[in-house]
């Protein structure tokens, strides 16, 4: 992911909550509120900070549930996005898994299952928005509506949710909510949580961040596997 958020993405990859530890870094624990003015104020420089830097690396924790089976999944390992429009989650536990997302296409290599899954981003997401802003590519307060905020274990947790008409035609599509969990002192993401519209919640929290170390760095971005591994290529489906 949604950053995804990631944040975003990862709500369609990882197959389902046996750990509720990252849920826990959005709720809030009622020890000082947040102001609509304080909160509005947080967003813009959130999106301010984060407009000026080129990347952002460091680990994940994960925790997905999807709704209609009543199951999840806690995973974890590292993740990077750089601007404009490229990311790349490595995951490293419970199974290895690797997810590139550049020049609009998203290429994802599972080596348990000895597949390489290449497609267009627009068919995977459900919603490209959250993900747009790690990338670069988005904005925080034109396409979302602030609705309220709070403080949480780890910061400050923003409850946002799709502004229909600052979004692009389609990208809100099957997105509940955003909250995203910010680093007041240094006015950056420091996780993100995503709901979908039928109940399926990723939550993801950030850790060791580092910022502007993938210059010239251009490989990060291709995915490498073995030969031999089974291709399935959907954008010839989408295509046809």
């Amino acid at each position: 992911m949604y950053f995804a958020i990631l944040v975003c993405v990862a709500v369609v990859f990882v197959p389902a909550l046996s750990a509720h530890a990252q849920l826990d870094f959005f709720e809030c624990t009622g020890s000082a509120t947040v102001t609509q003015s304080e909160a509005r104020s947080i967003l813009e420089r959130v999106q301010k900070t984060y407009s000026q830097i080129d990347s952002m690396s460091g680990d994940f924790r994960q925790d997905s549930y999807i709704a209609a089976l009543d199951e999840g999944e806690a995973s974890s390992g590292q993740m990077i996005f750089a601007k404009p429009g490229k990311m790349r989650w490595s995951y490293k536990q419970p199974r290895l898994q690797e997810v590139v997302v550049r020049e609009g296409e998203l290429w994802m290599y599972q080596p348990d299952k000895g597949q390489v899954m290449i497609d267009d981003i627009g068919n995977v997401l459900l919603s490209a928005l959250p993900i747009s802003f790690m990338m670069g590519i988005g904005n925080l307060t034109k396409d979302f509506d602030l609705l309220s905020a709070c403080r949480g274990k780890g910061g400050v947790v923003l409850k946002l949710v799709p502004h229909e008409k600052g979004a692009r035609k389609g990208e809100s599509e099957g997105l509940e909510g955003f909250d995203l969990l910010v680093d007041q002192a240094k006015n950056l993401p420091q996780g993100a949580k995503i709901t979908s519209v039928g109940g399926n919640v990723t939550a993801i929290i950030f850790e060791n961040l580092q910022l502007n170390r993938t210059a010239g760095d251009g490989n990060r971005f291709v995915l490498e596997y073995p030969k031999g591994v089974d291709i399935l290529d959907r954008r010839l489906r989408s295509n046809k």
